[in-house]
């Protein structure tokens, strides 16, 4: 078994050659630094599973030294011990905010330190996650303190950006779109992909817009995940059929997680310098995981206040919102729309023969046959029990028919056999009203309730329009 790679750093000669030939003689590689300085330089060039590091340096103290090394993504998992002389005194907060794995005192039981410094150092669980072959930021050493402190400012400066995005945590598509220019203005790119999922949602947005399927891109930003989840519901930004699709086969891509817990994914195809994308990613990636996070939270909190967590449509509140917006709109516009009220024939007869299970999977599969049919601009809710409200903005009684008749052909295809083992047969009815002049909000509902009664007089699993 490899064992890990340590930096030792002491301003000591004595304290770093009695630690460097100690943990040689276990079979450990080692290279050593002189004071704070040298050792970040060391650091990028040497790339250890751990480093063991005095307290008091010169030029830079040990906890700095930390701080900074924690800034990259790629050194999350990277051991640090600090060692503290017996009079040094090392303020409590500092040092739980160091970023540091371990504190030990330097004693006069020399045997029994070195013992807990190879314990440490040889943990599976430390490593370094940059690769030399691709990252090729540090190519110039630091020479001075103000060179480590620019590089500091220049990492605190892109991450307090990104955070300054949670105030725009409502408008998911505007943080987005922020974010990938502020990557833009680094490295130019043909192309990126961003999948934000939760259990409650998953989202893809594309900049520029593209033309592929929404199943391919599923697939391959789902892919890239260790333990990919299944959202119930998905939202698409930036995906077109209209548009040529491209090809993502030099694409990088960069998981958004935080305590382990994948967020997302960003997807980049195209970039003209690989290295300082690498390069700004991570300096970014902890930022953006946690942006990522909270655009999850948000939505989940958002999900739950307008969706119903049954069929998975929005609910009746949703629903009423959406016609108040419209009738405002079609005051000043005159634009149409039309709205239906849909209702599963002899529901309670469902759920009597066979019990409420079979009826909440009943339910489950029309709110999907109904995600599944309706245009992108449409919304449909959950009106109440059985009765479902479906708004049509922009369309007439014509075109809402037709995007109805073509929900009927999809629901009529459930194998009901194949889902539930019965020889079940479900049907719906529906009742559609268009706006006209003059119509407040309950005018239209009980247009569509009236054509929705017609529908159920008439032997149900039909259409009707209330004019």
């Amino acid at each position: 078994m490899v064992k890990n790679k340590v930096l030792v750093v002491d301003d000591s000669t004595m304290w770093r050659n009695t630690l460097k030939t100690a943990l040689e003689k276990a079979g450990f590689t080692v290279e050593t630094a002189v004071d704070g300085i040298d050792a970040l330089n060391r650091f990028f060039h040497f790339l250890p599973d751990v480093l063991v590091t005095d307290y008091l340096m010169p030029r830079m103290n040990a906890i700095q030294l930390t701080q900074l090394i924690r800034s990259y993504s790629s050194f999350q998992n990277v051991g640090i011990l600090i060692l503290t002389g017996t009079s040094d005194f090392v303020n409590e907060f500092w040092a739980k905010k160091s970023g540091a794995n371990l504190f030990l005192k330097k004693s006069s039981n020399l045997k029994g330190l070195i013992e807990r410094i190879m314990e440490f150092a040889a943990k599976s669980t430390f490593h370094s996650g940059w690769h030399r072959d691709i990252y090729k930021t540090h190519e110039i050493p630091f020479g001075e303190l103000s060179d480590i402190l620019e590089e500091k400012l220049k990492i605190e400066a892109i991450n307090r950006e990104l955070l300054s995005l949670l105030k725009n945590i409502e408008d998911e598509d505007r943080v987005i779109a922020y974010t990938t220019d502020l990557i833009k203005d680094f490295v130019n790119f043909k192309s990126i992909l961003w999948l934000l999922i939760s259990p409650v949602g998953g989202r893809i947005y594309s900049l520029p817009k593209i033309g592929n399927s929404t199943d391919e891109l599923k697939k391959l930003l789902i892919g890239r995940l260790l333990k990919p989840l299944t959202p119930s519901r998905w939202h698409y930004s930036g995906i077109s059929s209209k548009l040529e699709p491209i090809e993502f086969d030099q694409a990088l891509s960069f998981p958004l997680k935080v305590n382990g817990e994948e967020n997302g994914l960003v997807l980049i195809e195209g970039a003209e310098n690989k290295s300082s994308l690498e390069g700004f990613m991570d300096y970014a990636l902890e930022s953006l995981s946690l942006l990522a996070s909270t655009l999850n939270n948000f939505w989940e909190q958002k999900t739950a206040s307008t969706i119903d967590f049954l069929t998975s449509l929005f609910n009746r509140r949703s629903g009423i919102m959406k016609i108040k917006e419209l009738l405002m709109l079609h005051e000043r516009t005159k634009i149409p729309f039309t709205i239906g009220m849909l209702d599963i024939d002899d529901f309670k007869s469902v759920n009597d023969t066979y019990g409420h299970n079979v009826g909440d999977e009943a339910l489950r599969e029309f709110g999907k046959a109904v995600s599944d049919s309706l245009r992108e601009t449409d919304m449909a809710c959950r009106y109440g029990g059985e009765e479902f409200l479906v708004v049509f903005p922009g369309a007439g009684i014509n075109e809402a028919r037709r995007i109805v008749e073509r929900l009927k052909e999809n629901f009529a295809k459930i194998d009901w056999n194949k889902l539930l083992s019965l020889n079940l047969q479900i049907t719906f009815s529906t009742g559609l009203a268009a706006v006209k002049e003059g119509m407040g909000l309950y005018d239209i509902i009980e247009k569509a309730d009236k054509a929705l009664y017609m529908a159920k007089s008439s032997g149900k699993n039909c259409i009707k329009i209330e004019e």
